[in-house]
């Protein structure tokens, strides 16, 4: 099974309109633009778009909408999971009608940390479909008790098991899941303010949030790591995490939708449970922005 994913993949925003639905003009018009800047690919309704707070219907919506807009142009991984097996499998079996290239999923949200049940969750969706199935492995809802060896000997029997996006600090165990399957899963890193620490331990890319309002810099950063200049990819890191530590104080999602906001993409506002950036700290983020000497980019 080939690799869909090889370098940078933002985690895509769901737009809301002023009524609170899935905006599908602006979702179409972020993805194109993503696709002008260089990335290469999307995942969309996880974490970063809302696909929790967010009803099946809608979630099959902006799945439609990606894919249509992206046109193959870029792999589209649509998530399924942050929900009841049941509704992961349906939105499992729409996906592959809509045309998507992958599925992925977290743990089942009603028996995280636990990799019997993850394993059971994760081969239902596995079933449902010859798409590639990957694992959205999170640091507070994976099983943290298994070795690589007992995770990878129990995802054995997930049909079309095809790679792992890891958010986790832990890149030991990251590389670990990477030597001992061979290089043949796609490993993909989570957390945007260590992608190069991931590209480091032999991650094949990375998917976050942040890849939407800096998906040059980002590129830049790949690009220079496996050129071999690693100075260049350090110092990129360090510009993206100047402004990863602003987001960070305003909320790192809310403060992400406030800057598309700024760069001309009408997102709307974030879901519960992430709080909306109030006009004052909009303000405050503004100026501190204006601080930075680079553009966001």
């Amino acid at each position: 099974m080939s690799k869909l994913i090889d370098g940078i993949v933002p985690a895509l925003c769901t737009p809301f309109d002023s009524n609170g639905e899935v905006d599908s003009g602006v979702a179409s018009a972020l993805a194109g633009s993503l696709i002008g800047a260089g990335v290469k690919g999307f995942f969309v309704c996880g974490s970063t778009g809302e696909g929790r707070s967010m009803t099946v219907p809608e979630r099959q919506r902006m799945g439609e909408v990606v894919v249509e807009s992206v046109a193959g142009q870029v792999p589209v991984i649509l998530h399924v999971g942050a929900t009841e097996t049941v509704n992961a499998v349906e939105l499992a079996r729409h996906a592959a009608a809509a045309g998507a290239d992958a599925v992925g999923s977290v743990a089942p949200i009603e028996k995280p940390n636990d990799l019997e049940a993850a394993v059971q969750h994760y081969r239902s969706i596995g079933e449902t479909s010859d798409l590639p199935f990957y694992v959205y492995w999170l640091a507070n809802d994976a099983d943290r008790t298994v070795t690589a060896e007992q995770y990878l000997e129990a995802m054995e029997s997930v049909p079309n098991f095809a790679g792992f996006k890891f958010t986790d600090t832990n890149f030991y165990l990251f590389e670990q899941l990477v030597s001992l399957s061979d290089g043949k899963l796609n490993a993909v890193t989570g957390p945007d303010e260590m992608c190069l620490a991931g590209l480091v331990m032999g991650s094949d890319g990375a998917i976050g949030t942040t890849y939407n309002i800096m998906p040059r810099l980002f590129n830049h950063l790949f690009e220079s790591f496996h050129s071999g200049d690693i100075r260049a990819a350090m110092a990129a890191q360090k510009k993206a995490n100047r402004v990863l530590s602003m987001l960070f104080r305003y909320g790192a999602l809310s403060a992400t939708k406030v800057i598309l906001q700024w760069q001309g993409f009408d997102v709307g506002s974030t879901r519960e449970p992430y709080d909306a950036v109030s006009p004052e700290a909009q303000a405050n983020l503004r100026k501190e922005v204006e601080t930075l000497g680079f553009e966001i980019e």
